[in-house]
């Protein structure tokens, strides 16, 4: 059998007005080793008055008015915590960061024409990783960057990554059209002045929305090669719908879905480097112009066009910026640039040639003197100021402007 000794409770005492210590137990004090290191009694005594509390925090909601309207938006769908994804919104002259919106689970975003609005389409759960799932548009100031109002969806949003066209804006304003999967493909159209769901549009073998400068009307590339066009009514309901003839061959050289354009004037870019221009303003796609980035010397090198938002054409409607790779093949589609062509869309002329800068994702500034790109490598946001004849001029760059991100938009 052990033994156990009784345990004693002790008590340990500081008087502070002598710098000693004492421990009660069980009753019996008894001093402590001696004076406490380092203890200073308080000259004044316990009637010291106590230094005043903090102020409370409280959050709000600034505004950004005063600042610079040359600001780029990066959406970053966040993979390691996909659930939180957000779009930081940076000084885009000075690289400074000014905020950033929530998106919810892998929300997609689309600026308004005016740029006065911002509107995502994303999801959440109840629980966060589980529960009931929500689909909702959101819709926020961009002066503010503050939440407006949001309209309820119906739960088959596209929760993919960040591409333009899964969010878009019709001509006149009145809708936007959000892109569905489950996977079967269908568009949901939101009337913004009713802020109610107006209808949804069944789109088999169709994907993404390309607006009409004008109106409420959108088109869709189709797998088949073809390009579907859809005409809403004022009740955004479908008044009307065309498919154009086959305009590509995606076995034999797919496009990218990524798409630029000026008004009704829309290109599009393969993945071998054939540039085509459609008209989507009338009730059926036109083919307008084709050229190529490659040429004969070009192909023997496998230069290819890569990327995600891997091509932007400036707002005149006359160059075009192309993200392009070496040594391409099938499956390199993806590949960051080690080099970024400017080429005259009327003639088809390379114009300049600067490093790639392992550019992923592109975009003019609205007013064409900026050409702002994401880094697909290290997450970097870098800026030029564009000259004549396709020079660029770095203006600012961002070491890290997101974890995962891939698609930028420009407010001014």
């Amino acid at each position: 059998m052990m033994l156990m000794r009784p345990r004693t409770l002790c008590v340990w005492l500081i008087l502070a007005s002598r710098g000693e210590l004492y421990a009660f137990c069980d009753g019996a004090s008894t001093p402590a080793a001696g004076p406490l290191s380092g203890l200073r009694p308080n000259p004044g005594g316990a009637s010291q008055n106590p230094a005043p509390e903090l102020p409370a925090e409280t959050l709000g909601v600034g505004t950004l008015a005063g600042t610079s309207a040359a600001r780029v938006y990066v959406a970053d769908v966040a993979i390691s915590h996909i659930s939180d994804g957000r779009i930081r919104v940076f000084d885009a002259e000075k690289g400074r960061f000014l905020g950033l919106i929530s998106t919810g689970y892998a929300g997609n975003f689309a600026v308004s024409p005016a740029a006065n609005e911002l509107y995502v389409a994303t999801s959440y759960l109840a629980r966060g990783s589980r529960g009931e799932r929500s689909d909702v548009l959101e819709v926020h100031d961009t002066q503010t960057l503050g939440f407006k109002y949001e309209v309820l969806l119906p739960t088959k949003r596209a929760q993919a990554l960040n591409y333009r066209g899964l969010v878009s804006v019709t001509g006149n304003g009145q809708f936007v059209l959000v892109m569905n999967a489950t996977p079967a493909t269908s568009v949901t159209v939101v009337n913004l002045q009713t802020r109610q769901v107006a209808s949804e549009v069944q789109t088999p073998g169709c994907w993404g929305s390309m607006p009409a400068a004008q109106g409420a009307r959108f088109s869709m590339l189709c797998g088949d090669g073809k390009v579907a066009t859809i005409t809403l009514n004022e009740q955004g309901q479908v008044a009307d719908r065309q498919l154009s003839d086959k305009l590509f061959d995606a076995d034999q050289d797919a496009w990218f879905h990524h798409a630029e354009r000026v008004g009704d004037r829309y290109w599009f870019v393969s993945f071998q480097g054939q540039v085509t221009e459609l008209n989507l303003g009338g009730p059926v796609a036109q083919r307008t112009g084709q050229i190529s980035l490659v040429s004969a010397k070009d192909k023997k090198n496998g230069w290819r066009p890569g990327g995600y938002q891997n091509f932007a054409v400036d707002p005149s409607g006359s160059r075009l910026v192309a993200a392009m790779h070496s040594k391409g093949a099938e499956g390199s589609h993806k590949r960051p640039a080690e080099q970024l062509w400017v080429v005259d869309l009327a003639s088809g002329k390379r114009l300049a040639t600067h490093p790639g800068k392992g550019t992923a994702s592109l975009t003019f500034s609205r007013n064409g003197e900026r050409l702002q790109a994401l880094d697909g490598m290290t997450g970097a946001l870098n800026v030029w100021r564009v000259g004549a004849g396709g020079s660029l001029k770095p203006l600012t760059s961002v070491a890290k402007a997101g974890e995962a991100a891939l698609h930028l938009e420009s407010n001014d």
